[in-house]
């Protein structure tokens, strides 16, 4: 959403958010959950009302750098945020930190287990990528991932 100072209920932000939906009509209505999803509805419906499918191996390597219990709350796609503001080329991982979790490991940037990386600190939203970290995600997680733009 466009926050600007004076700009919140101008046509100028109206027509920026408007533009933005535009870009964003790929993204999903409704995301599955891991455990459904091994189960076999590896599919969402984007906002444009498309079926996509996630590919089974991608599934497979997901259940398996995640936690048992954390199946069910655990979304797919993940969401992948670029953020202008932020500089050129920078990425947010949207979601739980579950989601940043898998993630990060997909990608080699950490090594821990999810109990490992649960005791440090976290914020939420507090992970970056960058354009090498995006290419390598798309590598390996082309299907279960998606990129939005704000």
């Amino acid at each position: 959403m466009v926050k600007s100072v004076g700009f919140e209920d101008s046509k100028l932000a109206k027509f920026l958010k408007h533009e933005i939906d535009s870009i964003n009509m790929h993204l999903p209505k409704k995301r599955v959950n891991l455990e459904m999803a091994l189960e076999g509805y590896n599919v969402y419906v984007t906002k444009e009302n498309n079926q996509i499918f996630i590919d089974n191996k991608e599934v497979e390597l997901l259940v398996e750098m995640c936690p048992k219990n954390k199946l069910k709350s655990t979304f797919i796609p993940i969401l992948i945020i670029r953020r202008r503001d932020l500089g050129k080329g920078t990425y947010v991982i949207s979601g739980e930190l579950i989601e940043q979790f898998l993630v990060l490991k997909a990608i080699k940037k950490i090594d821990e287990n999810w109990n490992q990386f649960t005791k440090k600190e976290h914020s939420k939203g507090s992970y970056y990528l960058y354009k090498p970290d995006l290419i390598e995600l798309r590598k390996v997680l082309p299907t279960s991932t998606v990129i939005g733009f704000s």
